[in-house]
């Protein structure tokens, strides 16, 4: 069983599972300022055993006194019990702990002891298990506590049980105060019992009241406080001028504590303040208090013999009934609180019930090991352990002379839309640093003052200064998933809650330095992580390709996967600044970063005791947004070498994963490629402060070839590393979290991903049971919980194998039963339809599709481009003989079965769908420096954009337009009114396969043509009504139509060209006729074709959209998405037919007749119940009334299938749900009543984390 409460820090022991483990212990957050509590797993680890010690501190949080409290369940162990541990041997559990190593000084045992003597019971007629804990207590001279006579497990046999036992050693003395409260029954069969010893000082017993966060959302829902806020901020900042130019560094740091220390101040004044407490739950009211009353005077009169046992029980099961019941109806409401206009507040609350319900780790730490047995029980030593593990001091960190960088001219460049990019592409959910203040917070803030914010971080690089207050950061520790043990401290790694305004200014400096990367091309194209469209994907896709060329040269693949050691927390500041320096980098960002990363201070919180701060120097810090472009930069160098000097070797990398690919026609020729690779890895890493993980490598070799032979001298093979022999491994090898086998048939992976997914439905199946989330929540979850875990990968390995296709659309099929809440009897058709999934073999193909038409996006650098064939990418019509390799075009013949490679497989796949014949190739985007359009672009509103048009200044103006008939051609056209009034057009027939996009930017470019040729310099207007072509002139970044605007671009630069909008077929005779003209154009046969206009011909063309799209009617219907799923999937169950009625429970035999409850027909069909069955008369009435509401034809006698036309018909759905919810039709029958309830018992357990939540203002 598995518990937890927000209010409180609940330690489990570390042996054994969940099910085995007997104690845990909960301690209060709140007394974070009183107590410091260990746990020691060194002394005693055992399911049925705890050891904990308890530090009471003084005022100055110094440990002053140390209580070992000793929770224990004592039973039997061994063979036919529920665990037995190493030993099978028959004892008790008391047995298995060596009583002279725990108990020292100042203890406390308490627990379940199940054992009845006369030495704590004079009652006890029989000494029943008492040998081990009657020995122990004479041994260790414990005094018993109990209070004599009084009874800790109620019975109504004659005489009183006394199993819970409270033992104390004579350096503690006797408990001030131990008694049973029987005010507060719990569920469990033995009493709550209260205990207290002697505090060490008399200071306050109150809680802390520290407050962790405030509740943004509230004030700003509160338009007059929000309002009184912003003056109180105003106020404040009145006297103190935002920072300019000529301030300091001492200014600036001053500026950020100001900054701090006003916003807090305003919110502690306006908001409502967050604290962590035990006793908030939402579901707690009146009728529990009483049910919990009742059960506390019954128990006690069952004990004096005044009511019988079945009584007792009755009042017990009201009182745990009373429990579910409000919790179930808490957390329904939650669920299931959609509103019929869906927005933001509904997404995100279906997030959040979707992170509610993930199983939470464990936060406890028990004794550490260290790497070199180093043990750590007390709360200082796991932090010196933990420091000196996740922190350690880089090699050479003192070897190093600090460059002298000079100041520099990019802080300049700090505007206001990039602070705001800045600040509102973070998300509002990350947990602040230790000044507690969100991105919520300072969002608020930008709305009061963002100048404030944008001159405080154009100084922050103009100094070079990261100011000392954002680089305290506070240090979370975590344990690392699916680790064997967790009393190993490399189980464990640290995440750096880090300043949030702090962070604004480091992820400009991220992008900033990663666009100066991209722009230089400084980076090596094989490294994937931290790069924008380069993804984990890509890399494995490369690797494949690379991998499926050199088999067809008949040669075997090598790969070593290597891990660089410590990765982020190893980085050298030196040389990651030495780096920057090669890169040229602007003196602004060098020194800025100079002082991110010294003077760094860390504070670990651990096990919720909050440490001193303590200095760190080396590494960059991992939750820092400027901290994977700058590790990547420093890892840079390394790829570089090894090419150079091996020859055949290809790197590729993903953050710190790094794999390098040899090829070879035999196995020693592979290991010896790789092994002269590792070789200059490792002396690279020597010279620049770099270790790889030794232990973590691995190795793999690729071959479809077959053979004894070769299988011998797979598993004789080696490539040592540092001194470590690295095998080739046997099966399926992990890297970027797809799993490789030698064959590359991915089926490891599949079967991998398909059991993630079926884990991943059972997390969220509760979320979509009768009472959870609406349908169109409970269809985002499913899609984004389970669909992307099994298809992750999926547009790799996807070449219609049909055991993999069912695989998937079973799990597709379960989907959608756990949206709608149709019936199992549900045929597949109609049910995957009224979910508004997309069938299995659709959505593979669609997912593929993308990620082509992905591949063909990237600019010509990018190296998984190069995955498609040349002849794909950039046509063959113009190719000379020799220059496309041989069986490039493999992929236009329909008649070759394969194998196909992956790239090869990619281009048919969408070579298939394309409406034009792509041997002209695709448009190439580059990766370039942003450049404005070099000139005017006007976009007025509607009515000004017309009369503007209408009233042009004497100048040049062309109107362009673009047209696309419905035979799929396309055409361009330009209209221009010469001086003495003469009208004159051109036309530039696109023929099939392009979009009315592609031809409305070819008209712009012909018309900056025709005005540059003009050369009169008169100004010069172009006249369009396409505002998504214009919006795209605006920039040359990659994307759709990047080299037309480039070129338009380029252009403009020798005009004075205004770009205007107008609005299309406004009676405008310039634009009519330039409309002519391009249908005139469109209509054209030519054989010219422009290769950079079919770029994205798979996406945007009408075949290819229907690839990405499901069929129109495959959709959820708008009001079911957003009624209440129990009443929704009554609904749907209707639309199918299979619905809890008459006629149907009949004929799957689940009852004897089709009988209407409500009138007693013979036979209850959905037409008899929608308008014949007179119980719903009056229901009826307001149904026909509502559906004139909402203009549906009310049924008529005459029509012969009414609940067809009504069920199919998307406007009728409101009126019908507003039926059922009035009615009990469809509702199930007692069956599945009984089937609903007993789903609906488990329907608990998100209540704990809801609770949580709300203590820590997330709920």
């Amino acid at each position: 069983m598995e518990f937890r409460h927000g209010g409180f820090q609940i330690y489990w022991p570390e042996a054994g599972s969940r099910r085995d483990q007997r104690v845990a212990v909960a301690i209060r957050r709140d007394l974070v300022n009183k107590v410091i509590v260990e746990a020691r797993t060194d002394l005693l680890d055992h399911p049925y055993h705890m050891v904990m010690d308890v530090w009471e501190l003084n005022r100055a949080r110094e440990k002053v006194r140390r209580t070992r409290i000793i929770n224990c369940y004592d039973n039997w162990l061994g063979m036919g019990h529920c665990w037995h541990g190493e030993s099978e041997r028959q004892r008790r559990a008391l047995e298995d702990v060596q009583w002279d190593q725990v108990i020292e000084g100042r203890c406390l045992l308490v627990g379940d002891f199940n054992a009845h003597s006369p030495l704590w019971n004079p009652l006890a007629r029989a000494r029943v298990n008492a040998g081990p804990l009657e020995d122990l207590i004479n041994r260790a001279g414990l005094y018993i506590n109990n209070e004599l006579g009084v009874s800790t497990r109620p019975k109504r046999t004659p005489g009183i049980s006394i199993i819970d036992l409270a033992l104390t050693t004579v350096s503690m003395g006797p408990l001030e105060l131990w008694s049973v409260d029987r005010g507060h029954p719990t569920g469990s069969d033995h009493e709550l019992i209260i205990m207290e010893w002697a505090s060490l000082e008399r200071i306050s017993a109150t809680p802390s009241q520290d407050v962790t966060g405030w509740q943004i959302q509230t004030l700003q829902a509160n338009p007059q406080a929000l309002e009184e806020a912003k003056g109180d901020w105003q106020a404040r900042a009145q006297s103190r001028p935002c920072l300019e130019d000529s301030c300091s560094s001492e200014d600036l740091a001053g500026e950020a504590i100001w900054i701090q220390e006003a916003l807090t101040a305003v919110l502690n004044q306006h908001a409502k303040q967050l604290r962590v407490t035990p006793q908030s739950k939402r579901w707690w009211g009146p009728e529990i208090k009483e049910a919990r009353r009742t059960y506390s005077h019954a128990r006690q009169a069952w004990q004096e013999q005044g009511i019988s046992t079945a009584e007792l029980r009755e009042a017990r099961n009201s009182y745990y009934r009373a429990i579910r019941q409000a919790k179930r109806t808490c957390w329904e409401t939650f669920l299931g609180g959609a509103t019929d206009h869906p927005g933001p507040g509904d997404t995100a609350r279906c997030w959040q019930a979707l992170n509610y319900t993930k199983p939470k780790t464990t936060t406890t730490t028990p004794t550490l090991h260290g790497p070199q047995g180093q043990l750590a029980s007390s709360i200082e030593e796991k932090e010196a352990l933990i420091q000196e593990t996740a922190f350690p001091q880089a090699p050479g960190i003192n070897q190093e002379a600090e460059a002298e960088i000079s100041p520099g001219t990019w802080h300049g460049q700090i505007n206001d839309e990039m602070v705001k990019h800045a600040l509102f592409h973070q998300a509002v959910q990350k947990a602040p640093g230790i000044d507690r203040l969100n991105f919520r917070a300072l969002r608020l803030l930008w709305e009061w003052d963002s100048p404030r914010i944008v001159a405080l971080a154009r100084q922050c690089f103009r100094l070079g200064l990261h100011p000392p207050v954002w680089k305290v950061a506070k240090g979370i520790l975590l344990r690392k998933p699916n680790k064997p043990d967790y009393t190993a401290v490399k189980a464990y790694r640290v995440i750096s809650l880090l300043n949030c305004l702090g962070k604004v200014v480091e992820k400009i400096a991220a992008d900033a330095i990663a666009h100066h990367c991209e722009t230089m091309g400084v980076l090596h194209p094989g490294q994937m992580g931290s790069r924008k469209q380069r993804s984990a994907i890509d890399a494995v896709a490369c690797l494949i390709q690379n991998t499926h060329e050199a088999w067809k040269l008949q040669m075997l693949v090598g790969v070593l996967f290597l891990d660089v050691k410590g990765a982020f927390d190893h980085v050298n500041p030196s040389r990651l600044i030495n780096r920057l320096i090669e890169f040229n980098l602007d003196g602004d960002l060098i020194r800025w970063v100079q002082s991110f990363l010294t003077d760094r201070w860390v504070q670990l919180q651990i096990d919720n005791t909050q440490c001193p701060a303590h200095p760190i120097n080396s590494g960059v810090p991992q939750g820092s947004p400027v901290s994977p472009i700058l590790f990547i930069i420093y890892l840079s160098g390394v790829f570089e070498v090894i090419e150079r000097s091996v020859t055949g070797i290809q790197s590729l990398s993903f953050a710190d994963d790094i794999g390098l690919l040899a090829s070879g026609r035999s196995v020693k020729e592979v290991c010896d490629k790789l092994q002269k690779a590792v070789r200059v890895a490792i002396e690279w890493g020597h010279d620049n402060v770099v270790q790889f993980d030794a232990g973590k490598t691995e190795a793999v070799l690729l071959t479809r070839k077959r053979g004894r032979e070769l299988k011998d001298q797979i598993q004789r093979a080696r490539v040592e590393v540092d001194g470590h022999c690295v095998p080739f491994n046997p099966e399926a090898t992990r890297w970027l979290g797809v799993w490789l086998d030698s064959g590359l048939n991915l089926k490891t992976h599949y079967q991998t991903c398909m059991r993630k997914a079926r884990a991943a439905e059972n997390w969220v199946q509760h979320l979509c049971l009768s009472h959870g989330l609406a349908p169109g929540l409970a269809r985002q979850v499913q899609v984004a919980a389970v669909q992307s875990v099994a298809l992750y990968g999926a547009e790799l390995w996807w070449q219609g194998q049909k055991d993999r296709l069912a695989g998937i659309q079973l799990m597709i099929n379960r989907q959608a039963r756990a949206i709608t809440g149709m019936l199992k009897t549900t045929p597949v058709g109609p049910l995957v339809r009224e979910a508004g999934l997309a069938p299995a073999e659709a959505l593979l193909e669609a997912r593929q599709l993308r990620y082509t038409t992905r591949l063909l996006s990237l600019p010509e650098n990018h190296p998984a481009k190069k995955i498609l064939p040349v002849s794909f990418r950039e046509g063959d019509q113009h190719a000379q003989p020799g220059e496309q390799t041989p069986g490039n075009r493999r992929w236009a013949d329909s008649s070759n079965r394969g194998p196909w490679s992956l790239g090869q497989h990619l281009a048919r796949q969408l070579a298939s769908i394309l409406p034009a014949d792509p041997s002209e190739g695709f448009e190439s985007t580059i990766q370039t420096t942003s450049s404005q359009f070099p000139g005017q672009i006007e976009v007025l509103p509607g009515p000004e954009a017309l009369a503007a048009a209408q009233s042009l200044s004497p100048r040049l103006a062309i109107w362009s337009d673009g047209s696309r008939l419905e035979n799929g051609r396309c055409g361009a056209g330009i209209a221009w009114q010469e001086p003495g009034g003469t009208w004159k057009t051109q036309g530039i027939p696109l023929g099939k396969g392009y979009e009315v996009f592609d031809a409305e930017l070819c008209g712009v470019v012909q018309a900056l043509w025709v005005a540059w040729k003009v050369g009169d310099q008169r100004p010069v207007t172009i006249l369009l009504d396409s505002q998504a072509a214009i919006a795209r002139l605006r920039h040359t970044q990659p994307g759709p139509g990047q080299a037309l605007a480039i070129q338009a671009h380029a252009i403009a630069k020798g005009l004075h060209a205004t770009i205007q909008w107008v609005p299309g077929h406004a009676g405008v005779e310039g634009n009519e006729r330039a409309d002519q003209v391009a249908k005139q154009a469109a209509e054209a046969i030519t054989t010219q074709k422009q290769r950079w206009l079919t770029r994205e011909l798979g996406r945007r063309s009408q075949q290819g959209q229907r690839i990405y799209r499901p069929q129109k009617n495959w959709r959820l219907d708008p009001a079911a998405a957003v009624a209440p799923k129990h009443l929704a999937s009554r609904y749907f169950q209707l639309k199918s037919g299979h619905a809890a009625i008459g006629e149907h429970l009949h004929r799957i035999q689940a009852q004897e007749d089709a009988t209407c409850k409500g009138c007693g027909l013979s036979r209850e069909t959905i037409h008899h119940l929608l308008f014949e069955c007179r119980r719903w008369r009056h229901q009826r009435n307001k149904l026909y009334r509502d559906l004139e509401l909402d203009g549906v034809m009310r049924p008529t006698a005459a029509e012969e299938h009414p609940q067809g036309r009504l069920l199919g018909e998307p406007r009728a759905t409101r009126a019908l749900l507003q039926f059922l919810a009035s009615t009990s039709v469809a509702l199930p029958r007692a069956h599945l009543r009984r089937t609903a309830e007993r789903a609906r018992r488990d329907d608990e357990w998100g209540l704990e984390a809801l609770e949580e939540a709300i203590r820590t203002g997330e709920g």
